[in-house]
């Protein structure tokens, strides 16, 4: 097992979503993601990134740009030895800056990247991912896997009563988190989150609202006052890094703060805690870059005394949102846990297998492997994929194609 890795090729995908997805920052109506497939050690694996530009800075065109052309770390001698020991070397990489900067990292691009080798390495042993978060999670992983409830997001595209109403009693009581997407208006806010607890139990159920840093530091303060003692915990209440404010939403109004935008690598939780800036992070695979990254992400935090949420990036296509379900499953101590909607999103199965939740239950299973455990659908890649360039050396000389893309088809065209 010792070849190098052999040429990674990057694709663009976007897909109309079937209702919006909307919040305070924006309206989601297109998913948009980086798709990424390379071959180590004679097995092919698939990552994907999903670039948002109000979360990490990020675009679709410049992460692909990130992956054809910045020069990153040699990888010599990373895949040479034991599954354990490539899993490991690949854990102490730091991707997302190698593909930024310690400044401005690019995480979504690391993700896409460091999903594909996992993957592909995975795979090539035979193994599923679960083996490699085993190798590298220690303390941070349950005794035995065991599947969440995932969190009901509620958005500004359907009522409470349109969402939660229409869930059976069975379905409501499950529920063990919901999140309410905020509104520009605080006020408006509360009313609405007085509207989603009519349908829950307080006994069994918490409740945070995520204004996704569009709130001004007075409006954040106002929403904090209007919203102590009624929501569990803010996330991301005004612009990112406005530790200040944060500070004063967790001192004066009493409210405590989940970072999200605010938390992007493990130093932003030290700046956050150093400010006594926040409660909780919440941790996303594409935002803090990849599984291995977003392990790293909350160790960190639980060394500094942080509760963490397990998110999603708002429409993920691809290997993200199995990577998510497996984390979900296998790291402990989690205050929530989010599983996506992409059962209402896409009118068609985009990956195989596709994706599948209980939506009585709230339960996402994992995915049994090998490596990750799905590809992106032939459905996919042929109506919705563009092939963007391909990386010859793409782990240490930094030369890539030339920015285009194109419908994969021909020599290029990619297969699940």
């Amino acid at each position: 097992m010792s070849e190098p890795p052999l040429p990674v090729e990057v694709f663009t995908a976007e897909i109309p979503m079937a209702r919006p997805f909307s919040h305070a920052a924006h309206v989601r109506r297109t998913s948009r993601s980086v798709l990424v497939r390379c071959t180590l050690a004679g097995a092919t694996g698939w990552g994907e990134g999903a670039p948002r530009t109000y979360v990490t800075g990020e675009s679709l065109d410049s992460t692909v740009h990130t992956l054809l052309h910045t020069r990153l770390p040699e990888l010599d001698g990373v895949f040479d030895g034991s599954f354990h020991t490539g899993v490991r070397a690949l854990a102490g990489l730091d991707l997302p800056a190698a593909l930024g900067t310690r400044a401005h990292p690019a995480p979504a691009a690391a993700c896409a990247l460091e999903m594909a080798l996992l993957d592909a390495w995975c795979r090539a042993h035979s193994r599923d991912a679960a083996d490699a978060v085993a190798a590298v999670g220690g303390d941070l992983l349950r005794p035995e896997p065991r599947v969440p409830v995932s969190t009901l997001v509620v958005d500004s595209s359907r009522t409470p009563a349109e969402l939660l109403g229409t869930l059976s009693a069975e379905a409501r009581s499950r529920l063990t988190h919901v999140k309410v997407k905020g509104l520009p208006d605080p006020e408006a806010t509360r009313e609405l989150v007085l509207l989603v607890r009519k349908y829950i139990s307080p006994s069994r159920t918490t409740v945070s609202v995520d204004a996704n840093g569009a709130w001004s530091p007075t409006q954040a303060l106002r929403a904090a006052a209007l919203l102590v003692g009624t929501v569990d915990w803010l996330e991301e209440p005004t612009r990112p890094r406005d530790w200040a404010t944060l500070r004063r939403v967790q001192r004066e109004a009493g409210c405590p703060v989940m970072l999200d935008e605010s938390a992007v690598v493990p130093a932003d939780l030290d700046d956050a805690v150093g400010h006594a800036a926040a409660s909780y992070v919440n941790v996303r695979v594409s935002k803090c870059g990849g599984p291995l990254a977003s392990l790293r992400m909350l160790r960190r935090a639980r060394t500094l005394g942080l509760r963490a949420q397990l998110g999603v990036q708002v429409a993920e296509v691809g290997p993200l949102w199995a990577a998510g379900r497996l984390l979900a499953a296998r790291v402990g101590g989690l205050v929530a846990v989010e599983s996506g909607r992409q059962d209402e999103w896409f009118a068609q199965d985009l990956t195989v297998p596709p994706y599948r939740i209980d939506r009585t239950h709230h339960r996402a299973e994992p995915l049994p492997g090998p490596g990750f455990g799905l590809t992106p659908s032939p459905r996919l890649l042929r109506l919705h994929a563009c092939w963007a360039g391909r990386r010859d050396s793409p782990l240490a000389t930094g030369k890539g194609a030339s920015p285009r893309t194109r419908r994969p088809e021909g020599p290029n065209r990619a297969s699940a």
